[in-house]
């Protein structure tokens, strides 16, 4: 038994969580995170806490690599082969528009070049039937356009497949993948059977096209990773976070790379989740602030919610399993900018790690949030990462003033404005998760964790109208401490269009039985040797509509009576999201979806004992808006025992973070650790 250790990679800083297995010690380590060759931070948070690698029993890694090079559009060079007469299907996409009356409005580009698709001439039905053979000279043919395109002076890497009905007898697409894996050995292949086993041309083949984007990406860092930690003497398996909130080993996930999109965003909403159970919290809204973007999730009765579909850009959808959660560009290092009308913003550009906020003192000119944080006096500045970093006031100070000048402000004026745009985009993201879905927000607690998650908390839970927030222990590593949490878990699709007028269960039940083994047998691999969960649904819908829900399937058997009981279960879920249903209408059933849970083991932390009574360690004067600038005592976390209680305005600080309490809000210290915050009014 060593210790078990989850590391995640952000855009600006790389976390480590260290428990051991035998008396529970947590020990934490953050290092400035390195985007260009993300395996070094891991790295070197490793070597700071667990210099000799065999000590450690369990390891699993969340990452952004995949995310970041979506959104930046830094992947491979892609060619997609499609069945010929359907190249154009990436570039048509769908026909909605972002913005109705925008007539300067244009469609996101593909993440392949137009020239890079290529029709290939082969045929298979709708109903799995090969309509037209893939022939050997069709191969040689394909082969030779390959080959050409190797040629040049930036070739390709990486190629996706995507047949059409591909999902329904994959026979080409497989006869297609086998030929270049041996004829182009070095290139990354993706096939969309193996992928996005689904409908819908478009979806799927955006999907493939995105896997096999990053895939030469992923496979390199998971290649260089595993020599440094086989050379540090680690000669376990280790694992790599997934998008739907559970974890998979790291040999097996390359081999599809999209399902790692969402990987270093997940842990967070897992940690929230954990968070909020800690203090009895079942409706719990999860804000993950970071130095560059802020995760914002929604755990209701103590159930994280999923999707089917993540947009890479507004219009470019992947279709795999994630855990239903929003990304927006407002973090510590977002920059204040005026757009072309004069008015201020903030974000989405992020200043990075590299050089990073001005008063990092590392060539950063731009104001951003951190530095308005800095100005207003709610961050310290030689106690940033607890003292190991230290924060210069004065570049800060001149960036934000320099951009007060811009917009007719003053300098302590521009960091509130700063602060309070950056809280209302954190605040509008909340929004779109709860109101916009017919969720009432003041029914949650706000669980704020990440760097500077606790700075904003209590003025963000204001602006929406949310009573409670919770900062757990040691917020800068949530996400850390999430891939810990972390299950195992395999999800399964099978894509066979029913009508309920004609579907034959027993089918139906073979299939599921399948889905459910090949899940168990994936699990066993990696190493869940426990009572695993299987959960069962189908993807339904009424006949015309266009998009589907997904109904769960209970336990047991389904014969032809239980299949009439799922039916009904439609009807009454569609009167509960739309307000009504159609009965005696023809429901179709699209999806047939299996996942199979392995639960991981819970991590034990003692509970948090009674201190003396809390004093101040200083004070500082600190800017609220509305009160002006306000003498404001500091307290240190580590010296806040359970059961304390501190009225606002106040400080709490600690290594990875700092807790603003503004006037009139209050906490007290549940024995979890947890500061539970009555966030009042101004």
């Amino acid at each position: 038994m060593g210790a078990r250790v989850g590391i995640d990679t952000g855009g600006t800083f790389t976390d480590l969580v260290s428990v051991d297995s035998l008396n529970g010690r947590l020990v934490r380590s953050k290092r400035p995170s390195t985007p260009a060759y993300p395996e070094r931070a891991v790295l070197d948070a490793l070597d700071r806490v667990h210099p000799d690698a065999a000590g450690v029993e369990f390891l699993i890694v969340g990452s952004t690599i995949a995310t970041n090079a979506l959104l930046q559009r830094r992947g491979a060079r892609v060619l997609y082969l499609t069945t010929a007469g359907f190249e154009d299907v990436l570039y048509i996409q769908r026909i909605h528009r972002k913005f109705h009356y925008d007539l300067s409005w244009r469609k996101p580009d593909p993440l392949v070049a137009r020239r890079d698709c290529i029709g290939v001439n082969e045929r298979i039905g709708k109903d799995g039937s090969v309509v037209r053979a893939l022939g050997a000279s069709e191969l040689e043919r394909v082969r030779g356009l390959v080959g050409a395109r190797l040629g040049e002076t930036d070739p390709p890497t990486a190629v996706a497949i995507n047949l059409l009905f591909g999902y329904a007898n994959p026979v080409h697409e497989e006869q297609l993948a086998n030929a270049l894996r041996t004829w182009f050995p070095e290139l990354a292949v993706s096939a969309s059977h193996r992928v996005a086993s689904i409908w819908r041309e478009y979806e799927r083949g955006s999907t493939v096209v995105a896997d096999a984007y990053v895939k030469p990406m992923i496979r390199s860092f998971v290649r260089h990773l595993d020599q440094e930690l086989t050379e540090r003497g680690h000669g376990g398996h280790w694992a790599v976070m997934k998008s739907n909130g559970s974890n998979a080993l790291a040999s097996a996930a390359v081999d599809q790379p999209v399902q790692l999109v969402l990987s270093g965003l997940a842990g967070g909403l897992v940690a929230g989740r954990h968070y909020g159970r800690q203090v009895g919290a079942g409706n719990v809204i999860s804000l993950d602030m970071g130095g560059t973007s802020t995760d914002v999730g929604v755990i209701t009765d103590g159930e994280i919610g999923y999707t089917t579909e993540y947009q890479i850009e507004w219009g470019i959808p992947i279709a795999a399993p994630f855990i239903d959660l929003t990304t927006i560009g407002a973090g510590g290092g977002s920059v204040a900018w005026t757009d072309k009308g004069g008015f201020p913003r903030v974000g989405p550009l992020s200043t990075g790690a590299d050089p990073g906020p001005a008063c990092y003192g590392r060539g950063g000119t731009e104001p951003t949030v951190t530095d308005a944080n800095l100005v207003l006096g709610r961050l310290n500045p030689t106690y940033f990462l607890g003292g190991e970093m230290q924060l210069d006031v004065r570049p800060a100070w001149d960036a934000v003033a320099r951009f007060g000048r811009a917009i007719g402000q003053s300098a302590e004026d521009t960091a509130l404005s700063i602060v309070e745009l950056a809280n209302e985009n954190m605040a509008n993201a909340i929004r779109l998760l709860t109101i916009e879905r017919g969720i009432d927000p003041r029914d949650y607690d706000l669980v704020a964790f990440g760097g500077a998650g606790p700075v904003h908390a209590v003025d963000l839970a204001r602006a929406v109208g949310i009573g409670r927030v919770v900062v757990p222990p040691h917020p800068g590593y949530g996400s850390a401490l999430g891939t810990l949490l972390a299950d195992l878990r395999i999800d399964r699709i099978w894509t066979q269009a029913f009508r309920s007028t004609d579907v034959d269960w027993r089918v139906v039940d073979g299939r599921f039985a399948e889905l459910v083994a090949s899940s168990l047998a994936e699990l066993r691999t990696e190493g869940f040797l426990g009572e695993p969960l299987v959960q069962r649904s189908i993807s339904m819908r009424y006949l015309g509509q266009n998009y589907e829900q997904n109904v769960s399937v209970p336990p047991g058997p389904i014969d032809p009576d239980a299949g009439d009981a799922i039916v009904e279960r439609f009807h009454r879920q569609h009167a509960s999201v739309y307000g009504y249903r159609i009965d005696g209408e023809v429901v179709e059933l699209i999806h047939f979806n299996v996942s199979v849970v392995g639960p991981t083991q819970p991590i034990e932390i003692a509970p948090l004992g009674e201190f003396p009574p809390a004093r101040p360690t200083a004070t500082r004067t600190v800017r609220f808006r509305g009160s002006g600038p306000v003498e404001t005592p500091l307290y240190r976390r580590g010296e806040l025992g359970a059961g304390t209680t501190l009225v606002g305005p106040a400080i709490v600080e600690e290594e990875d973070s700092t807790t603003v309490l503004p006037p009139g809000a209050a906490f007290s210290v549940h024995p979890s650790g947890a500061l539970v915050v009555a966030v009042g009014s101004a």
